[in-house]
């Protein structure tokens, strides 16, 4: 069990807002047609930066991620409440969908990566300003021995999701939104885009000495990072393409049995744990 604070990556005295919905879509610029860069998970606070056209662009406190959001899906945090010092101490969980009964009448399904509030662990039971959300009797977070065993089983309990650009759930994710999730739950906070997570952690000279847990980094032909996955077994690889899946890997790369050629180019094998 890993309870993360937040209260230090409050950098000045802004608006804030909190998710209340399964998810919301992080949008590159002030439309739904633009691209979706990342999601804001259930009881994620955030720093309102500005509002422009019923749109509103965000801080995420967690990793200083910023986008847009429509206005009209956050909720703002009053300067009197104690939400964020109910948040400030949280686990995430691990659990592919979690139903929260919201005012003793209706539920909303919650995927894994959500933040809760560790008092809520005791309690069953939390409040965001006028709403009261209840834990499932059968909640419960177990604690984590093998923070390596922990990531890969993690791993593979997301099997055959289906990629997703900018997603963060087991309802669609992307390479990075992969990994990220996945540290979380040792207590690792890594930043969101595989270019940022590169910079983590201890280099390995040979992917020999890499253990299951390892990120991998992968470039393009301009020597860009834009693939990261994790390491779960000697020369075999977990991560986000199409959908999660197991490859195999070596010096060279990602190598896809299926379409009999490499499919990724090996930069870097980090240590972070």
């Amino acid at each position: 069990m890993y309870i993360f604070d937040f209260y230090k990556n409050l950098k000045r005295k802004m608006k804030t807002g909190i998710c209340e919905l399964s998810y919301i879509p992080m949008r590159a610029g002030l439309s739904h047609k633009t691209e979706m860069i990342n999601q804001v998970l259930f009881g994620e606070i955030f720093e309102v930066l500005m509002t422009r056209n019923e749109w509103v662009k965000i801080r995420l406190i967690h990793d200083d991620y910023e986008g847009w959001v429509e206005e009209s899906s956050i909720m703002l945090i009053p300067e009197e409440s104690e939400i964020i010092e109910l948040f400030s101490n949280y686990l995430v969980c691990p659990d592919a969908n979690t139903i929260l009964t919201r005012n003793a009448k209706e539920t909303i399904t919650i995927p894994a990566g959500f933040k809760i509030p560790i008092a809520a662990i005791k309690t069953g039971e939390f409040s965001i300003n006028s709403n009261k959300y209840k834990l499932p009797e059968t909640f419960v977070i177990q604690e984590n021995k093998d923070s390596h065993q922990t990531i890969v089983n993690n791993a593979r309990n997301m099997l055959n999701t289906a990629y997703l650009w900018g997603g963060r759930t087991a309802w669609g994710i992307d390479c990075s939104g992969f990994s990220q999730y996945l540290y979380s739950l040792v207590g690792i906070k890594l930043p969101r885009d595989a270019s940022q997570q590169v910079n983590m952690g201890n280099t390995l000279n040979f992917i020999t000495e890499a253990q299951p847990g390892d990120l991998a980094f992968f470039d393009n032909e301009e020597g860009n990072i834009i693939h990261v996955g994790i390491i779960c077994d000697h020369g075999k690889i977990i991560h986000a393409s199409g959908k999660v899946k197991i490859d195999t890997i070596d010096h060279h790369g990602i190598y896809n049995k299926t379409q009999k050629r490499y499919t990724h180019n090996l930069r870097v094998i980090k240590a972070i744990l």
